[in-house]
């Protein structure tokens, strides 16, 4: 019994990101071209989508793709003309199994916007 337990557990778990680049709340130098999200399990990348977040209007769709070397990672191309300051980036994606997983992280374009961004994240 005890056994089903954890395997059942196991099987509810969602996936989540593990890691991107630029990291979540980093402060760049200059505007990265791209963005990578890797995820704890496979995603489907053709049900993926991104978003640049402004402070204010609405959101911007970013273009997007898998990479067939690793099913964990979903790219997202940043837009050529990215301004100095705190940058947040919304997503949404679907696992193999079938969750979907929305969230969003930020990271900030020039050390001297990095004050900017804390306030965003906080």
């Amino acid at each position: 019994m005890f056994g089903f337990g954890v395997c059942v557990s196991g099987a509810f778990a969602h996936s989540r990101l593990v890691r991107s680049e630029p990291p979540a709340r980093a402060v760049l130098d200059s505007a990265p071209k791209e963005l990578k999200l890797w995820f704890n399990e496979s995603i489907e990348p053709a049900f993926a989508k991104l978003w640049l977040v402004p402070a204010s209007g609405d959101k911007v769709p970013l273009e997007n793709h898998g990479d067939p070397s690793d099913p964990r990672l979903l790219i997202g191309l940043l837009p050529n003309n990215l301004p100095n300051g705190p940058v947040a980036i919304a997503y949404h994606v679907l696992s193999v199994d079938g969750h979907v997983v929305e969230s969003q992280l930020t990271f900030t374009v020039g050390a001297a916007n990095a004050g900017a961004a804390k306030a965003l994240t906080q």
